[in-house]
């Protein structure tokens, strides 16, 4: 599923039980419910997990976790995710929810791009 890197984290974390039917990996990014966010450690399923949740929060997202391009994942553009197949889009499709908001491609120099993180997914 979409691993992802947090350059500066803080202490906005939130404990929930694991109700997505799988273990979960530190620093996966999921979406629980409207709550999205970065897994703080490995969670088996039905266990209690840490969710880094804070609002604005910058993510580094890789080439490997993005569904091909529709709108050249521009800056400025929303992000989408889509739990089933961990993966991030550029434009809304089935399964997708809003998650954030682009805010550097940096693909050609870097195979990333990240974006900062809305308060709750919207789907």
């Amino acid at each position: 599923m979409a691993k992802v890197f947090i350059e500066k984290l803080n202490n906005d974390v939130v404990y929930i039980k694991n109700t997505l039917g799988r273990d979960l990996e530190g620093s996966e990014f999921v979406v629980i419910g409207q709550l999205s966010g970065v897994v703080d450690r490995g969670t088996k399923d039905g266990a209690t997990l840490g969710l880094q949740i804070q609002p604005f929060l910058e993510i580094q997202v890789a080439i490997a976790d993005l569904a091909p391009q529709a709108n050249g994942y521009a800056a400025g553009g929303t992000l989408y995710f889509n739990q089933a197949t961990g993966r991030f889009a550029d434009a809304a499709g089935s399964g997708f929810v809003a998650v954030g908001q682009i805010a550097h491609n940096r693909l050609e120099e870097s195979n990333i791009i990240t974006f900062f993180k809305y308060p709750l997914a919207v789907g």
